[in-house]
């Protein structure tokens, strides 16, 4: 199994969900983060005309876990999705799962997806 975690602008969440689903991804968790990368942050409006610069950027952090032979299209579909071909879009990690296991069904490894 293949754990796939993604960094991606918090406006692209929906896009990238929509894809996921369409490739059969089931489960998906996500977490709303915030970071910084090499890109410089652009400096934003406030309230009465101030102008700031954020100390971050606000992204969203996917993570879904599939079998072995799903994760290179899982990655492309985030790919596809998320990407304008800009740099600091976001990152994409793939990471092996040793076991996982249902809390309700108590059933291991794939079938535990």
């Amino acid at each position: 199994m293949k754990r796939i975690d993604a960094v991606i602008p918090a406006e692209r969440l929906s896009t990238v969900n929509d894809a996921l689903r369409k490739v059969g991804v089931g489960g998906v968790t996500v977490f709303d983060t915030k970071g910084r990368g090499q890109i410089p942050i652009q400096q934003r409006t406030a309230g009465r005309g101030g102008v700031f610069t954020p100390e971050f950027n606000t992204n969203s952090s996917i993570m879904v876990v599939v079998k072995d032979g799903d994760a290179e299209k899982v990655v492309n579909a985030i790919l596809q999705s998320a990407s304008s071909g800009l740099a600091g879009e976001g990152k994409v990690f793939v990471t092996n799962v040793d076991d996982a296991v249902d809390i309700g069904t108590k059933k291991r490894g794939e079938q535990a997806l």
